[in-house]
């Protein structure tokens, strides 16, 4: 139990949790926004119902932001900022070989489901990659790539040195 208690490993498993939150969250949310869409009913001149995600990515994006910065403020604020650079470089490669799992099955013609799940774990820095997604209006993964150096914006709550 001691090994999960180091410092190296507190920033991937903040982030992990957090991500997992988010995740269950977004799934909560997209539910109540169906069913809400539903209790509408139909339009009333096609009889159709029209179900759209309107703005839960938006809503998403901003509930992974705040718990991204919660987390961090709650768990990793105590840290020098040398151990959480070294703690954020594990999910940040962690990131990179998930996002490249995933390009090579898209490229293979599929996608596969171990790196759905597994994406669960960053979620919580997915707030960065919907922001450039809208500011750039497209998706694509030149886009995503900066994304993945999100926790290292926790070394601003990081001290400088440990205290004596």
């Amino acid at each position: 139990m001691e090994f999960w208690k180091k410092p190296l490993w507190r920033v991937p498993l903040v982030l992990a949790g957090t991500g997992t939150v988010c995740s269950i969250l977004s799934f909560l949310m997209a539910f109540a926004w169906g069913r809400i869409q539903i209790a509408r009913g139909p339009d009333p001149v096609t009889g159709v119902y029209h179900l759209s995600t309107g703005y839960l990515s938006v809503l998403s994006a901003v509930l992974a932001f705040v718990l991204f910065w919660l987390a961090g403020w709650r768990f990793v604020r105590g840290m020098e900022r040398r151990q959480i650079f070294y703690s954020a470089t594990i999910m940040v490669v962690w990131h990179a070989i998930l996002l490249a799992w995933e390009q090579i099955s898209q490229a293979m013609g599929g996608y596969s489901l171990w790196v759905y799940y597994l994406y669960d774990t960053t979620e919580a820095s997915s707030w960065a990659s919907q922001l450039l997604f809208r500011l750039f209006d497209q998706v694509s993964w030149p886009l995503a790539v900066p994304a993945l150096f999100t926790p290292y914006l926790y070394i601003l709550l990081g001290k400088s040195k440990a205290a004596p």
